[in-house]
């Protein structure tokens, strides 16, 4: 038998509506909600063009990657290094000096900016420095191969963690799997059965360091109170590593539960 839809009148003139509005139940509107909040992701952020981070790597030390990470939470949109998102002002090297702690150790800072230069990764003209778009850029973007940076959380923790690490970390990007953020050998494969998880020993020879030594500091690798990568043990299979959503995440919608679920801070019972 067929029902007739319900019919909306208003009640002061007793005009009939349903031909403008329809009705729809309070646990539709929470669905709807939930779904925005699941799509939707609105923090801050730079990108970094995955497959060309090597190029950067192959050029300049781990510490002046570290260095570069941060420098490029700074870029406007066209890449121009700016001061604040509020301040436009475009930088000058006694404010990157600043930015990256370096004001007591100026050759150290002249090193990095003159290789990051000669290699086309920053450049220099009268508007003033900039990041070269081909590495990092901001803005929304189509590619699917770009690793989104949430910019204020590098600002954040930049004095608490050494510029080797964030060095290691930027080491990494290539390598993040766009669905699970798993380090991986192959980061666009969309069959999570055939996802290559990387061992401690293979993420080390990818991005060019000694397993002691990336052991060690993956234990130490926190931004705060956040653990910036997750070492997973299945069995008696070599530890897996996952990078946090908060931190460097490839989607556009918010990130999996499940995944958020894995970096909670709080002691298990």
């Amino acid at each position: 038998m067929n029902q007739s839809k319900p019919r909306i009148i208003d009640v002061n003139t007793g005009e009939d509506l349903s031909g403008i509005y329809s009705l729809r139940h309070r646990n539709q509107d929470a669905a709807f909600r939930q779904q925005l909040n699941k799509t939707e992701d609105r923090r801050e952020f730079t990108n970094a063009e995955m497959p060309n981070i090597n190029e950067v790597y192959d050029v300049l030390t781990t510490a002046q990657c570290g260095y570069l990470m941060l420098l490029q939470c700074y870029v406007d949109y066209g890449g121009l290094l700016i001061k604040s998102s509020r301040d436009k002002t475009p930088m000058d090297t006694s404010d990157m000096m600043d930015v990256l702690q370096l004001t007591k150790k100026r050759q150290t800072f002249y090193d990095f900016i003159s290789s990051a230069i000669e290699n086309d990764i920053i450049r220099k003209d009268d508007a003033g420095y900039s990041v070269n778009e081909r590495y990092h850029f901001k803005g929304n973007f189509r590619s699917p191969h770009v690793v989104k940076i949430y910019s204020a959380k590098i600002k954040r923790v930049y004095s608490e963690v050494k510029a080797t690490d964030i060095g290691l970390i930027y080491r990494m990007l290539p390598y993040i799997h766009f669905d699970t953020n798993a380090l991986c050998e192959n980061p666009n494969e969309s069959n999570p059965r055939a996802i290559r998880w990387f061992s401690r020993a293979g993420l080390a020879t990818a991005i060019g360091v000694v397993p002691d030594t990336l052991g060690r500091r993956l234990k130490a690798m926190k931004f705060g109170s956040e653990y910036v990568i997750a070492r997973v043990k299945v069995g008696s299979e070599p530890e897996r590593y996952t990078f946090n959503p908060n931190v460097f995440y490839r989607q556009s919608k918010a990130p999996d539960k499940t995944l958020i679920a894995l970096f909670n801070v709080e002691k298990a019972c």
